[in-house]
């Protein structure tokens, strides 16, 4: 019985031990929320460890900085779907129009989560944090552009897309309008009397774009 009651205390005390990898990510998601309801100057990262249920200093003990939470956040929302989408064109055997459709789908499912709120937040902030939106740049939108690229080549090269003289442009041809719809949605939207919704826009969007991609 005593040692069945000690591995018991001893397994309650494991899982109230947290990894530092952990806590660093717990605040990191507790920061994206509040970053995207809030706005990032109105959070304080008192604020963060509060949401974070940590203690007051904990945040600067990890990131150091509030530019270096934000980068961390930028990392939180988007390494992950960035990485799965990356498996999945590895993967795929369908067509090209398939995988294309696919990866917008993808961009719509992860825009309509809140760490979808992250893209209007770099956009907002990248003239006053120019080193954190270098940091995304670099790190993160030209890894979802080169899967765009990479969509792009394989259609070419099996005959199902017509020859594209730039695929980099035409990926950011392609990309960019996804993400202002996503900044739109969550700025203007909630004001313009057309009330376009994510059904109609997706549906025009990739008739528009397979259109224009076929031979």
């Amino acid at each position: 019985m005593d040692t069945d009651r000690s591995v018991n205390r001893e397994s309650a005390t494991a899982s109230r031990v947290r990894r530092p990898e952990d806590r660093a990510s717990e605040i990191a998601r507790a920061a994206l929320e509040l970053f995207v309801t809030r706005g990032f100057a109105a959070t304080k990262l008192e604020d963060v460890a509060k949401e974070a249920s940590v203690s007051k200093g904990l945040p600067y003990l990890y990131f150091k900085s509030k530019e270096g939470l934000f980068k961390a956040v930028i990392a939180e929302a988007i390494a992950g779907p960035l990485a799965q989408a990356n498996d999945m064109i590895e993967r795929f055997e369908g067509t090209s129009e398939e995988l294309l459709r696919i990866l917008v789908e993808g961009f719509r499912a992860f825009e309509e989560t809140p760490a979808g709120g992250v893209v209007k937040l770099i956009l907002a902030e990248a003239g006053n944090f120019p080193d954190v939106a270098e940091f995304y740049c670099t790190h993160f939108d030209v890894r979802g552009r080169d899967l765009f690229i990479r969509t792009l080549r394989r259609g070419v090269e099996s005959g199902e897309f017509r020859p594209l003289p730039d695929l980099e442009t035409t990926a950011i041809v392609i990309l960019q309008p996804l993400a202002m719809f996503s900044v739109w949605k969550r700025s203007l939207a909630p004001f313009d009397p057309s009330q376009v919704d994510g059904d109609r826009f997706y549906t025009a969007y990739l008739d528009f774009v397979l259109k224009g991609l076929r031979p």
